[in-house]
């Protein structure tokens, strides 16, 4: 398998109110059941706190905020016993009645506008960190500081993202019979192109010693990152 390459993606450069973009964030809505993505976060978030949500939580790059407030009130029925939740995006697009139906239910949501690091130079430590489909935006060597960075703010950080492959490759050319708009079709190509495989993640984390990591393909399209602090 050829080495990762990274190419600009469509829905980056458009404003989050371009009908190309609300067109292509719909089609990830709907891909994300299909890519496995959404019972993956299910299962991991309910194995991983089984009796209470993390306190504080930081979705980064969460764009349109759709997986985490769809996914948070299913795994976690009893609500979110006032945890903090910090949706950030350099240009995030997370509707009022998302964050009101969190509010509902004992989430204290914050929508953060802001890029990556400025973020990072700026915000308290959270009990967890996760990213999904987020990563693969970036080279290897800014994967590597924002690791080191990431891992002084957090005891876990976790990730799902493209799995470079072939069967990703195939897939990314098919989701026109879906009726995916121009600008997904291109985004998921170079997503793949741009994706991770074997241990790629791992490699670039910091003081590998402090830490416990899982990193391993899961289903045909994701390819799947955590790291744990050791107690």
């Amino acid at each position: 398998m050829s080495a990762r390459r990274l190419s600009p993606e469509i829905l980056d450069s458009l404003p989050s109110s371009d009908p190309s973009a609300l067109a292509s964030r719909r089609d990830l809505q709907r891909l994300h059941p299909l890519l496995g993505q959404t019972h993956l976060w299910l299962r991991w978030l309910q194995k991983r706190y089984p009796d209470r949500p993390p306190a504080s939580l930081v979705d980064l790059g969460c764009g349109d905020g759709h997986l985490l407030t769809t996914l948070l009130p299913q795994a976690f029925p009893n609500g979110g016993h006032g945890s903090r939740l910090f949706l950030v995006d350099r240009q995030p697009s997370v509707p009022d009645s998302a964050l009101e139906l969190l509010r509902r239910q004992n989430w204290l949501p914050t929508v953060i506008p802001s890029d990556l690091q400025e973020w990072i130079r700026s915000t308290p430590p959270s009990e967890l960190i996760l990213t999904n489909l987020f990563l693969h935006h970036f080279q290897d060597y800014e994967l590597r500081d924002l690791f080191k960075k990431i891992s002084t703010l957090t005891p876990m950080f976790v990730t799902a993202e493209p799995l470079r492959g072939f069967a990703g490759a195939i897939g990314s050319r098919l989701l026109g019979i879906l009726g995916c708009h121009s600008v997904t079709l291109h985004d998921a190509r170079v997503s793949v192109q741009a994706g991770f495989r074997d241990h790629e993640l791992s490699s670039l984390w910091p003081n590998l010693s402090d830490w416990s990591l899982t990193e391993r393909r899961i289903g045909l399209f994701t390819h799947f990152f955590c790291a744990e602090k050791c107690p």
